[in-house]
Order: structure tokens, then sequence, then C-alpha cells
């Protein structure tokens, strides 16, 4: 396979970038993550001041690939140091955005010969760089290609993987009865009694922002009953990173009036039930937080309530994908009726010191593995 032009340089002007981004994406299939809209975002709100590399793709005088990257140094086990770059995120320093559908872009059709051109790029031109990490990556993203090839003294890791659940909303019927059919029978069962419990106060509805203010304001319903539920559990959840909030407030500021984010709200009469914050991209929702209200009553399932209607609300508007994204909760096994797999993917230097990491590592599994078996 032929090898394309590669190049790369340092971020300084945010104007270029988004020009050659916007033009390339336009000849991609990409998803949300891999828009200007996060990726525009990210490098305002959360890369500033790192060391941002754009790698550049050419097919003669066409740009067909981009992809950025953030240098950083690693420390893992107490001992291992790994100079590391890592595409369209810095999971670093309560940076992590927790990208997904990452990947680089890449005009269609010339996918595989972009992947493959940059990898032997990094290869042959960050020497001093140990590992280069692409996360969250579809599984059909040219990696399935790419795992095959030789390289000289690098080769892949998948880290992790880990489906990610969507519900097709052309293969669903067009109301909550219907849909609800779809289940097992005893979620189903308990779905409907939730609804029913919940209407005794008043008609359920489903409401969505009709404007950056009424966004915001959705936002600030959603984190007081995120955090709530959170600190109930013991635990901090998404907002105590006050980076991870101030990018996403930038987010919903800059991307409302495209059309890119949806904030809905299910409520009744006398009070909400829950919030959405959604991203919406080529008739793809991809849904990113939440926020329910608890209740003393566990026969009410806020979380199941609230995606049935809005499951069955972006059907209603014409859209194709609603996307629970990655991570085994039960929850989305039961609601969707698809799904598709990530992986984290190293392309890592033949190191002795991963070669010792990569020994102990398994020597600690396998002592646990007996202990676990009783020997």
């Amino acid at each position: 396979m032929p090898e394309y032009r590669v190049e790369s340089v340092k971020v300084t002007d945010l104007k270029s970038l988004r020009k050659f981004w916007l033009e390339l994406q336009q000849r991609a299939d990409c998803s949300f993550f891999q828009s200007w809209g996060w990726i525009g975002a990210w490098v305002e709100k959360v890369a500033a001041g790192l060391n941002l590399i754009l790698i550049k793709v050419w097919d003669h005088d066409d740009l067909v690939g981009l992809g950025l990257f953030v240098t950083g140094d690693i420390k893992r086990h107490a001992i291992i140091h790994s100079r590391t770059m890592f595409l369209n995120e810095y999971p670093l320093e309560g940076k992590n955005m927790v990208i997904e559908y990452n990947g680089l872009l890449a005009a269609r059709g010339c996918e595989n010969t972009v992947y493959l051109s940059v990898v032997r790029f990094l290869i042959r031109e960050f020497n001093e760089q140990d590992e280069f990490v692409f996360s969250a990556v579809t599984e059909d993203t040219c990696f399935n290609h790419l795992l095959d090839i030789k390289l000289n003294d690098s080769k892949f890791i998948i880290k992790e993987s880990s489906r990610a659940w969507f519900v097709d909303l052309a293969g669903i019927p067009d109301n909550v009865d219907e849909y609800l059919a779809t289940l097992s029978k005893n979620r189903r069962a308990q779905i409907r009694r939730s609804i029913r419990l919940y209407e005794r106060e008043g008609a359920l509805q489903i409401s969505e922002a009709q404007n950056i203010e009424e966004a915001q304001a959705f936002y600030d319903g959603l984190k007081a009953l995120h955090t709530q539920r959170w600190l109930s559990k013991g635990q901090p959840g998404s907002f105590a990173n006050t980076q991870w909030e101030a990018f996403h407030r930038a987010l919903i500021q800059n991307r409302f009036d495209t059309g890119e984010i949806q904030l809905l709200k299910v409520s009744h009469d006398s009070a909400v039930i829950g919030f959405l914050y959604n991203f919406v991209w080529r008739k793809h929702v991809y849904v990113l937080q939440t926020g329910f209200a608890d209740s003393a009553d566990k026969r009410l399932m806020p979380g199941y309530v609230t995606h049935v209607l809005a499951i069955l609300y972006n059907k209603s508007k014409g859209l194709s994908v609603y996307d629970l994204m990655h991570g085994d909760s039960l929850y989305k096994k039961l609601l969707c009726n698809n799904s598709q797999k990530l992986l984290w993917v190293v392309l890592q230097r033949r190191r002795l010191s991963f070669l010792v990491e990569k020994l102990a590592v398994d020597m600690v599994r396998g002592l646990r593995k007996m202990t676990r078996c009783g020997y």
C-alpha cells in the first residue's frame, strides 16, 4: 500500500487549524468527537499551553488526513516512565475530557492509507517518544488492518476494549407501549409501572432547551441532580472537576446555535424527573451526561423513564441513532438494540522497561488467579 506525504507542525494559530479541520471534515465520515465542534473547544479550553502537534496527511496537493497529538510523561507502577503522545486528548492533570469515537480525521476512501502513513511517520520522526495512544477508537477504524502489520521496533497493544451501546432508531416502534414491548418482560413491566406512578402527579412531558440561556439553565438542573446522586454514593461525580464543567459550558455556549447540542428535561406537573445533555451530529445523538431525581420509592425508575421518552422524542425528530456510548451498565444493554466495540490502542516501542513491566504484570495476575482458585 503506497504512503501519503505526511508532515507535522506545532499548533500556534487556531484560525488556520479551524480552516483545515472544517474543510476536511466535510469529506470525512467522522463522529462528533472528531468534528471541529469538539476539537475546537478542546484546543481552546483544555489544550492551551500544552505541546500540541498537528499531523497533516497529503495525497499530492489534497489534504486527506489530520490528527492532533499532545506529548506527556506517564509514570506507571512507580518505576516505569513513558514519554507518550496522545491523539486528540490529554488524560493527565485533570484534563481528561473522556473522548469516545476518537480517531484520525480522514477523507472518505483514504482511511486505511492515512492511518498507515501516520503510524509509520510517528515511529520514524518522533524517536524520543515511547508510546502513541489512540483512545476509544471504533474496532473498524483501520486498526483491524494495522494490527497485523509488522513494525520494526514497535508493536500495537490493545490496552482496553468496551462495547458502546446504541439504539438504531429506524428499527424501533413510534410509541411508548410498542417500544417497551421490545424489551425484556420483567423490565418493561417495571418501566410501565414507573410511568403510571409518575403520571399520578401529572402527565409526563419532555422538553428541549430552545436557546443558549435555557440550555445553560437545564445544565444547572442536571448538575444539581447528578451531584446529589453521586454524593449519596460517597463519590464526587463529574462536576467535581471544574475544568470538565468549564469545557462543557463552553461547548454549550459555542455550539448550541449550530444544532450540535441538545439539552432535554423530562418532568410532570409536580417535579423534574431527569435531564439529559447530548450531542447531535449527522443525525446521531450522543448521550454524554445525565441527572436524575432520586426517590425513596424504589418502584420509580427516573433513568429508564427519561431515556425511553428521549429515545422516542429523537426518533420523532427524524434522527437515526440514540447512543448511550461505552460501558457495561445493565440499562444500556436493556434499552439498546445494537452495539459496537471501542478499543484503547497503544503503539509501543520495544523497550526493555516495557518488557519488564509486562512480565511483572503477568506474574501478579497469575498469582491473583492462583489465589482465587485456592492454590
